[in-house]
């Protein structure tokens, strides 16, 4: 079935919307997919709504195109109809309970060849863990096995389990991480499916499943994601090192936590007081970064004070660069904000962002360029191209440049509100006597975590993956006394497990 120019722009337009939102799309194990030439359904986690298939489409290795499942009835208008095949969109007859003519169409693009991304989980959702697996893929995968079997021709088309991970999936220039797994080869179960078809198709869903919960990080309850959360900012600060091995470090520290806590009466009171550091910093609208500035000495008026001096010191000296970019944008942060306040789904709040983003950045980018062409350029011919060159770059440093500045002002903002509270003294529920105990929650919690790693690094297994994670980190450091002021600060961090 031919991609035609529909799928080609949405593509480009879903390719725009991620690069603006997100700050980075990590793919993993790419090795694990398939050739282009072999027959292919790719299952995937569905936790981000028309996000996921965008994430999906825009970076699949070697940049094969996908069809999609969408149900009959959207093809009934012919202009719909004409728009959905032209994107490669394929119609399911949910009517019918007959496999080969519910899937009939999927089985046409299989023939060729091609491949076809479904959501097993079947609608999106926000959960701690995967959420329940219907047998949709499976039927459709084994019973088309069985069409390739009947006919003596064709490939068998393997079912590739892709992990779409979102540390923070609504919060804007977060990273998304795609991890594919091995492919699961649907041959082993033919056999069972000729002769019992619904067994067969629950014993290949179940695969799919144990092999997407292998590449995605999940947890038996909220507390215990929480924690683990929490325990990994710790462990590993600074952006960077966050996001490095997110999946195998957050799944280590569940596994382990969880574990241990069974049996030490400490690391189950380390679980509770890590929940309790999240869920006060995210109510006092601070960040663990904002507390851990002041590692080493006592917040206090002057010491807060001076911390917000600097960040508005280094804000106001990098303004000039930013501002006009800042003033041009401002609606779009603004549509932003409240489109996420205002959704109380939050698998939805980041396809809300993007679709506010995509609404208002034409009417910025067009009346940015027509005021450039003639404030700037006199609305000459030639200053036609010159105001489309100056939008074009103005565009391309705003994107490149928006993460450290948005960083930046996030930070400002938390100074700003421990500046309230601890030097102004204004605001309800005593913030400022919060703050001290958070500041004291966080040096304990960080204490007892770090001795949890010592302790249980050649006990646990999860353990140990977290401990080889932070120890390949200060392999890196090499001669911390040739590092430079950011880099040793970092480096700093990492002292107490320098031994052994």
């Amino acid at each position: 079935m031919p991609f035609g120019f529909n799928h080609e722009l949405v593509c480009l337009i879903s390719r725009s919307a991620l690069w603006s939102f997100f700050s980075d799309i990590r793919l993993e194990d790419v090795s694990n997919v398939p050739p282009d030439t072999q027959p292919l359904i790719v299952a995937a986690t569905h936790h981000n709504m028309i996000i996921d298939p965008a994430v999906l489409s825009v970076t699949f290795p070697r940049k094969r195109r996908l069809h999609y499942w969408a149900k009959d009835s959207m093809f009934k208008s012919p202009y719909a109809a004409a728009f959905l095949h032209d994107c490669g969109v394929v119609p399911v007859d949910r009517k019918t309970k007959n496999n080969a003519q519910l899937y009939a169409a999927t089985f046409e693009v299989l023939k060729l060849g091609e491949a076809v991304a479904v959501f097993p989980e079947g609608t999106s959702h926000t959960l701690p863990k995967l959420g329940i697996f219907k047998d949709g893929t499976s039927f459709a995968a084994l019973e088309y096995a069985k069409i390739v079997s009947e006919e003596g021709q064709g490939q068998f088309a393997p079912v590739l389990p892709v992990g779409i991970v979102y540390p923070e999936k609504s919060k804007y220039r977060s990273v998304v991480i795609v991890k594919y797994g091995k492919p699961i080869s649907v041959e082993p179960y033919l056999p069972l499916y000729l002769e019992d078809p619904k067994k067969a198709a629950k014993q290949l869903t179940k695969a799919v499943e144990s092999a997407m919960e292998k590449i995605t990080v999940n947890a038996p309850d909220w507390e215990s994601k929480y924690a683990a959360d929490m325990a990994r900012w710790l462990l590993f600060p600074g952006k960077n090192d966050l996001i490095r091995d997110y999946i195998p470090i957050t799944k280590s520290l569940i596994n382990g936590m969880n574990t241990l806590a069974k049996e030490d009466v400490e690391i189950a009171k380390l679980q509770k007081s890590l929940v309790v550091y999240k869920l006060e910093l995210e109510s006092l609208l601070l960040k663990d970064g904002h507390i851990a500035k002041y590692n080493e000495k006592e917040i206090t008026a002057v010491s807060t004070t001076v911390q917000l001096l600097r960040r508005t010191a280094a804000s106001l000296i990098d303004l000039p660069l930013f501002f006009p970019g800042l003033i041009a944008h401002l609606p779009l942060y603004v549509a932003g904000y409240y489109a996420g306040q205002c959704e109380i789904y939050e698998e939805v709040r980041a396809q809300n962002k993007i679709f506010f983003g995509m609404i208002l950045v034409p009417i910025i980018y067009l009346s940015a360029f027509v005021w450039g062409w003639f404030a700037l350029f006199a609305g000459t011919f030639f200053g036609f191209f010159c105001a489309l060159a100056t939008l074009g770059i103005f565009m391309w440093y705003h994107v490149v440049s928006i993460d450290e500045r948005y960083e930046n002002f996030k930070d400002l903002q938390g100074r700003w509100r421990l500046f309230d509270a601890v030097v102004l003294g204004r605001g309800m529920w005593r913030r400022k006597e919060r703050i001290l105990g958070l500041k004291k929650l966080r040096t304990e919690c960080l204490v007892e975590v770090r001795k949890m790693i010592k302790t249980y690094k050649s006990k646990n297994d999860d353990i140990h993956v977290v401990w080889l994670a932070i120890r390949q980190r200060v392999k890196e450091f090499n001669d911390v006394s040739k590092l430079r002021s950011k880099k040793k600060a970092l480096a700093k961090q990492y002292e107490w497990c320098f031994e052994g």
